[in-house]
Parts: C-alpha cells; structure tokens; sequence
C-alpha cells in the first residue's frame, strides 16, 4: 500500500509549477525525499502515460506557458529491492506501482467502460473472449512518438523495463518476484499489466520471477 501511496505523494500537482503533472523528486532521491529508504528499494525506471483522445491539452494543466510535456503524464515507477532488503524477504523484489486516477484525462479513461478484447492491442491471450475496459487499455498501450517520455506506450516501458532486470539477476543465485501495486485507476493498471507480463512470458523466458 505504501509504494503505491508514495505514488501519490510524489506527484507534482502544483498548476503553478511547470512540471505539474510529473513527479517532484528525481529517481535517485525518491524514497529518500519520502522518508521512505527503511523498505529497502530503489527506483529503475519512472512510467509515463498519454492517451489519443482527442481533446486538445488535456495533459495541459500548469498555469506555465511553457511546460515540461503537453502529452504525458507522470503515473507511476519500477523499483528493485537492495541486497540487504532482498536477503530478508529471501527473494530479489521487483515492484511495480500505479498512482490512481489524477487527470482529467484519466476520469475520462475511467468512464470509458466499453469493453475491448484484450489482444486488440497486441496483448497476448489464448482466449479472444477476455476483454478489458476500454480507457485502461487505452492508457497501458497508447504512444506519442513525438513526445519523448510517451515516445513508448507504459507497456512497452514497463515490459522492457522488467526484462533488463530480470536479465540483470538471471546469474544470481536468488530467486525473483515481482510485485504490482496500485489504487483506484492504478488497481486496474496494476491487475492489466500483471496479465500481461505472464501471457508475454517475459518472467519465466529467462529467470524465474514469480509475479
């Protein structure tokens, strides 16, 4: 719960801050600006979301003229456990987490309760029956090519982020998880992405990662 609370607690909602919308700490810093460095993990990776609904600056909400990005938004991290945390819980941890629902955007991807198969997206699945709702998916797999932190969709940064780790840990002898948390809109992201890191196969393709 609480590394999908800092989630929230590092999020930059400040309208009169240009990086409204991204996170206030650097990836190095954040658990420590969190008074959070007792769990023992280190962020790897920040994620990213936009979305093509087409709603002209929808991602637009600092007063700035000028802001960090008019197309993404800042909605969560990748973080591994440190070997002294790793030898407690006797595992090497790989956590992902979701923030909730923030944006406008984001409430407009909530009500968007359609539901679509989830391979239309190139999400594998056996069964062409499973369908997800439509704005979750919409927010996991959308990209913006133009926009330099949305230039890969969060699934695509969330499953090569994975695989360098497990890459990473594969020659240890130790065994690895991976954890996804969330809340509210993150609940969904967090249940979404944990399908498909197993139905890609990328945690047993080289170690042994349970999730």
């Amino acid at each position: 719960g609480e590394m999908a609370q800092a989630c929230y607690d590092a999020f930059d909602f400040d309208p009169y801050s240009i990086y409204c919308g991204s996170c206030k700490f650097t990836r190095t810093k954040f658990f420590e600006e969190l008074e959070m460095l007792q769990y023992g993990y280190d962020v790897t990776r920040y994620l990213y979301a936009t979305s093509n609904i087409n709603l002209p600056n929808f991602f637009k909400q600092s007063r700035w003229p000028k802001v960090w990005s008019k197309n993404a938004n800042w909605i969560g991290y990748v973080a591994v456990s440190n070997d002294e945390t790793s030898r407690k819980l006797g595992r090497r941890d790989i956590c992902i987490a979701w923030r909730g629902t923030v944006t406008r955007l984001e409430w407009i991807a909530d009500m968007m309760d359609f539901l679509r198969p989830i391979s239309s997206d190139k999400i594998p699945c056996p069964d062409p029956t499973v369908k997800v709702e439509s704005g979750f998916l919409d927010l996991y797999t959308d990209k913006d090519e133009s926009c330099r932190f949305c230039k890969f969709s969060a699934r695509e940064q969330i499953l090569t982020e994975v695989k360098r780790l497990i890459e990473m840990y594969s020659d240890e002898e130790e065994e690895l998880s991976i954890s996804i948390t969330g809340y509210s809109l993150g609940s969904a992201l967090a249940t979404l992405s944990g399908y498909d890191i197993v139905e890609t196969g990328i945690n047993v393709e080289i170690g042994r990662a349970h999730v």
